[in-house]
């Protein structure tokens, strides 16, 4: 039986193209029966970016088709199965680049938070007080923040912050994150590419999601503002609501 908090999910998604991108590689997928959600970012820098996002949230949703509601998911075994397809895909269209994309799946099971990443998407947990980033971008400035000792500061390159050190599909295996997090009634996920921090900062967002009661409300608000900041990139999110 699913839990009260799951009972009470509210759920929007959408993406959109940007201003100044000539093609959307971003993709999502929202399952609120499994309360499975991911959003995919298909790397620029490779041949069919949007090709490689779309392959594998339907690897995603092939998966769940097939599996047992019942079952939780088994996100190292997700996670193999998806890179190893887009690898193979990219195989096929350029021996030499491949091809490549970010991935973020939750899972929503009673109260508890599941979560699997690759890349630099993410997903981040809102309450009234504050708000949480559960996953850890995947960026070559990020691992330099991580290898700074207290008090220590560097010079990171700004291309840095969008330099992956790890996606789907560009090798024939790749390490995925796993993460746990409690949830309680009221708090608010939002699942988004890196399209949305572009052009706002987290605690902009947080304002915005509490001020917000309705979650296509605030998704259509985030893509606007996004746009209206010159929509340098695709901007995808889902919001859930559990309350």
């Amino acid at each position: 039986m699913p839990s009260l908090l799951q009972d009470q999910l509210r759920v929007f998604g959408k993406t959109d193209q940007g201003l100044m991108r000539s093609d959307n590689e971003d993709s999502l997928f929202i399952d609120s029966k499994r309360s499975v959600f991911a959003v995919a970012d298909g790397l620029g820098g490779l041949p069919e970016g949007s090709m490689a996002s779309e392959l594998a949230v339907k690897t995603l949703g092939d998966h769940l088709r097939q599996s047992d509601p019942k079952t939780p998911l088994d996100f190292n075994s997700l996670f193999f199965s998806i890179n190893e397809r887009v690898f193979q895909k990219g195989h096929q269209i350029s021996s030499e680049m491949g091809i490549g994309t970010t991935l973020t799946i939750a899972q929503i099971e009673d109260n508890l938070l599941r979560v699997g990443h690759v890349g630099d998407s993410g997903l981040i947990v809102f309450n009234s007080r504050s708000w949480r980033q559960v996953t850890h971008d995947h960026t070559m400035a990020q691992e330099m923040l991580d290898r700074l000792l207290p008090g220590e500061h560097a010079f990171i390159p700004e291309y840095f912050s969008h330099t992956l050190t790890r996606c789907i599909g560009q090798m024939a295996r790749v390490e995925s994150d796993y993460y746990e997090f409690e949830l309680t009634l009221g708090d608010r996920i939002l699942l988004f590419t890196d399209g949305v921090t572009k052009t706002m900062n987290l605690d902009e967002i947080h304002d915005e999601i509490l001020k917000e009661n309705d979650p296509e409300t605030f998704v259509t608000r985030i893509i606007d503002t996004g746009n209206d900041r010159g929509g340098p990139d695709n901007i995808t999110a889902i919001a859930i609501y559990c309350d």
